[in-house]
């Protein structure tokens, strides 16, 4: 048998922070206020040593750095998150956001020492949009790879089990997930139109950019369902997002975009999740009450602390928003009065997991990583 991969974490703790984590998105007071960091590989694979080159090329390298990128990450940083590779329990297919404008025609930049780039901006006419009709979004770019990536997985599975502290074996390769989530239909649109030529279009060229989102809107539906068979995933909960619909106002969002936003979020019947990076004070009751969001993931550290918990405060999980430069650049100290001010404003509506606003950045010091957790130890505990 392979050698086991330990994960230095007790399994007693690990049930902890699930039920912490449980509690608090269904508005329960728990001991404390539950801390997860959004960090990602951008982050990880630096730390563990691995070339992004060979995680992107090697469905092997990709299971392994991330087991041992996630065993780096829960022995090293204080959180409550408690299962590897952070959404999912085991390996996924990751080609970060790069999958779904491949899929549908994009060109992908790898740099060598990055994640995959989108070189977009391929549909321009009716013509084009006749061509985007066709492409099957299933078998077409990242998405044919991460079928692939995925099968390769399950093959190696085996070689590497890991177990956290006390607790059972498991094979994080042996249903590895695809991206069964979407990064939005208006910035999935944008990388086929052109991520600043859409702006001028929903106002000179409307109809187009509808049928745009029509379109791409379909194309998202046919891959997520294509995901939930493929690997049997037994319940309909999903995230998404859709950073760049920030940047409109609500009258052009709520005319040209909500409808098929909409549209992919009630495709699904179970928990959803949305984020969405950056100042959204302007869409936030858009997205309560219209979309009817069940958490706001990771929102931005510029959304207004005082109108959220207005607007969001004990319907929507909140999830964010310590200002990600902070966490950077500062001082634990900073890191930690940030936090506090977010635990002060918004833990007395529950609901509230502590998180970045969002991403924590390469090469952030460990020590301001887990300031936020001695914070939410220090004054997020209830009752409040």
């Amino acid at each position: 048998m392979p050698d086991i991969i330990e994960i230095n974490v007790p399994f007693e703790e690990i049930i902890a922070r699930k039920e912490r984590v449980t509690q608090a998105k269904r508005f329960m007071e728990t001991d404390r206020v539950p801390v997860w960091p959004s960090i990602q590989y951008r982050y990880l694979l630096p730390v563990i040593g691995t070339r992004f080159h060979d995680y992107y090329n090697d469905p092997q390298v990709m299971l392994r750095s991330q087991i041992l990128a996630q065993k780096w990450l829960m022995e090293n940083v204080k959180t409550d998150q408690y299962d590897i590779t952070g959404a999912w329990i085991g390996g996924w297919t990751d080609f970060q956001n790069a999958t779904e404008a491949s899929a549908l025609g994009c060109e992908v930049f790898f740099p060598e020492n990055d994640i995959p780039w989108v070189r977009g901006g391929w549909v321009k006419t009716d013509a084009d949009l006749r061509r985007l009709e066709q492409i099957d979004v299933v078998n077409s770019g990242l998405n044919g790879r991460q079928v692939a990536f995925r099968h390769a997985m399950i093959e190696i599975a085996e070689k590497y089990p890991v177990r956290f502290l006390g607790g059972p074996i498991f094979y994080p390769g042996a249903n590895p997930a695809l991206t069964n989530i979407s990064d939005g239909p208006f910035t999935v649109a944008a990388a086929l139109l052109g991520y600043t030529e859409i702006f001028a279009a929903v106002i000179e060229r409307p109809d187009f950019v509808s049928e745009l989102l029509s379109i791409v809107t379909d194309k998202i539906v046919a891959w997520l369902d294509f995901c939930w068979t493929e690997v049997q995933i037994p319940h309909r909960d999903f995230a998404w997002a859709d950073d760049l619909a920030a940047y409109l106002s609500p009258k052009v969002y709520h005319a040209i975009v909500l409808p098929y936003e909409k549209k992919l979020r009630f495709h699904f019947d179970g928990r959803v999740s949305l984020h969405m990076c950056g100042h959204t004070n302007h869409l936030l009751r858009i997205l309560a009450d219209e979309l009817q969001i069940n958490e706001y993931d990771g929102f931005g550290w510029e959304v207004d602390l005082d109108l959220i918990g207005q607007v969001m405060g004990g319907r929507v999980v909140l999830i964010g928003n310590v200002n990600p430069l902070i966490v950077a650049t500062g001082t634990p100290v900073q890191v930690k009065a940030e936090t506090r001010r977010v635990i002060e404003k918004l833990a007395h509506y529950k609901g509230l997991i502590i998180q970045d606003g969002n991403n924590i950045p390469p090469g952030s010091p460990v020590e301001n990583i887990n300031a936020m957790m001695e914070a939410a130890q220090e004054y997020g505990r209830y009752p409040m």
